[in-house]
């Protein structure tokens, strides 16, 4: 019996994005899973694999529907993903705003650039792997996305080197944007639960306040947070010596029902 595939992977226009997606997918639930174990799920050699995910081979229409039916969908399924892009209905700005959402919906892409800032930083994936405890896989695609997009440089003589700009990558439409930005917060929550779980005091801060507010003044609110965390970041980014990548998350929301009007 053929393994379902979700659904929202189903129909993805890019197969290489589909197969990074599929990847991911099942690191996320195995952390010990690993790409050679993914190759032999799909009978294809790891190199070979290796290779298509990292854009240094084609991937045939024929290879296409041999991955896709080893995957679980439908000949015809696969079909169509490849009219969809073999056809010319895959324009590279769409391909572009995939692989945005992408970057934005995955919290360790932004960690990954700001680790290049970190003093004894090593562009080695299993020394990135070890310090944001994902999987090797997660950080060679994510490298991949990025050096794609513009936002990371990785030289010859292998520097790496954050080229990404403040905001360029929420530049997504809407819908894209609004579905990102709602999935990389949900895990920045989740992160933030987890240190506040495991880590000692002197190593993180935790903090909240309740305040009775005019809902109107929201606007203002969000203005006011947002100069501080930029003001914050600056301050902190002409520093020198940079150890470890931290994440600041601020939540204002109402906890009390809006009252009714008489």
């Amino acid at each position: 019996m053929k393994k379902e595939i979700n659904p929202t992977d189903r129909l993805e226009p890019d197969f290489r994005t589909f197969l990074q997606k599929e990847l991911l997918n099942r690191c996320r639930k195995n952390p010990n899973y690993s790409l050679r174990s993914f190759a032999k799920s799909l009978s294809i050699s790891p190199s070979a694999l290796s290779a298509m995910l990292n854009s240094k081979r084609s991937i045939t229409p024929k290879m296409k529907l041999r991955l896709g039916t080893n995957l679980g969908l439908q000949r015809e399924e696969v079909l169509e993903m490849i009219a969809l892009q073999d056809g010319g209905q895959w324009h590279e700005r769409q391909r572009l705003q995939l692989d945005t959402f992408a970057v934005i919906s995955d919290w360790y892409h932004y960690a990954i650039l700001e680790l290049t800032h970190v003093q004894g930083f090593k562009g080695d994936p299993k020394w990135i792997s070890c310090k944001l405890g994902i999987t090797k896989s997660e950080v060679n695609i994510a490298c991949e996305r990025l050096v794609n997009l513009g936002l990371l440089e990785i030289t010859s003589d292998h520097q790496w080197k954050d080229t990404s700009e403040n905001g360029f990558i929420t530049n997504a439409y809407d819908e894209l944007t609004t579905a990102a930005s709602k999935k990389l917060q949900k895990q920045m929550l989740e992160l933030s639960i987890r240190a506040l779980m495991e880590l000692p005091l002197h190593s993180r801060s935790h903090s909240s306040i309740t305040m009775a507010i005019d809902p109107d003044d929201l606007p203002e609110a969000k203005e006011k947070i947002k100069r501080f965390r930029r003001d914050l970041c600056s301050y902190f980014e002409k520093k020198k010596k940079r150890k470890q990548v931290f994440n600041l998350s601020i939540g204002l929301y109402p906890i009390s029902k809006e009252s009714e009007e008489a």
